[in-house]
């Protein structure tokens, strides 16, 4: 592979020295210096302003890439232009070769096992993937950056998926992401989840298909929390449910446009999304109506 590609570093407000110790050690990384932490959407966003390839690849501040990481992936992209997203596959979770899709409730999961140099999926997971550049003028933006941080990924593949694009994930391309480098505390990280995962349905789903996939998430999370008797977590769902409550209207404007704009049902999605059982698959096309 050629090193005819970039590198480029946004740092969101960094307190560590880490800018000058890129500088000095990697003049040859373009460092993109913010103001202050815009959050892992945005600081995507405003990196991707900078960037000048075909192909963009975006890898969080916490992920180690394997040696030849990027050229399995490049390799991928240029062999395979029906897909718009490609992943690499993310040690220690995925050892086993097993890609991330979604489940009956809206939520990232483990899912298949990847028999293929390339295997589909209806998730790409934010910690490493390429993007191409040409896709991102179908789908109008990266990242939704009200967000902040959880779920941007979620919403960047259902959106996607929608607009009839495809997501794959890419064997050879491996990245050790032990995660939890975000530094915020569980009960944010829950809410923000939770609070993004209802935008993300409502924003672009029909109102009967947000109030299916919706109701069914609110239940799922209350049943675990009520399992583990954990009331932080049903206190933590009730406020991101309040919290989407009085802002949903924000996007009342955006999901009117992109439902000119899909190019795939409702159901061709709802039909997609993983089944843990046999009876599971019945009960939820019965309560999805697919």
């Amino acid at each position: 592979m050629s090193n005819d590609f970039e590198v480029i570093l946004i740092d969101n407000g960094s307190t560590d020295g880490s800018v000058g110790y890129v500088r000095s050690s990697f003049p040859q990384v373009n460092v993109v210096e913010l103001d202050h932490n815009y959050g892992f959407a945005e600081g995507n966003n405003r990196g991707l302003k900078h960037a000048k390839g075909e192909y963009l690849i975006f890898v969080n501040m916490d992920v180690e890439a394997c040696s030849d990481w990027l050229e399995h992936l490049v390799r991928a992209a240029d062999e395979h232009p029906e897909y718009q997203i490609l992943c690499s596959m993310e040690l220690p979770e995925t050892e086993n070769n097993v890609i991330r899709s979604v489940n009956a409730f809206g939520d990232p999961v483990l899912g298949l096992k990847c028999q293929r140099d390339i295997t589909e999926s209806l998730f790409a997971y934010g910690s490493g993937f390429l993007i191409r550049k040409k896709w991102l003028g179908k789908l109008g933006y990266l990242f939704d950056p009200y967000y902040f941080c959880y779920a941007e990924d979620l919403e960047l593949s259902l959106r996607t998926i929608l607009l009839g694009g495809r997501i794959g994930y890419v064997k050879k391309s491996k990245m050790y992401h032990p995660g939890g480098g975000s530094g915020l505390n569980a009960q944010t990280v829950n809410y923000l989840d939770t609070r993004n995962k209802l935008f993300t349905y409502y924003k672009l789903l029909t109102t009967q298909n947000f109030v299916r996939l919706c109701s069914a998430s609110i239940a799922y999370r209350s049943i675990i929390s009520l399992r583990e008797k954990n009331a932080s977590g049903l206190l933590t769902l009730a406020r991101a449910v309040i919290t989407f409550l009085f802002k949903h209207n924000r996007y009342a404007k955006y999901r009117r446009e992109f439902s000119k704009t899909k190019r795939m049902d409702d159901k061709h999605l709802l039909r997609r999304l993983l089944y843990r059982s046999k009876i599971g698959s019945k009960l939820f096309k019965k309560f999805y109506r697919i």
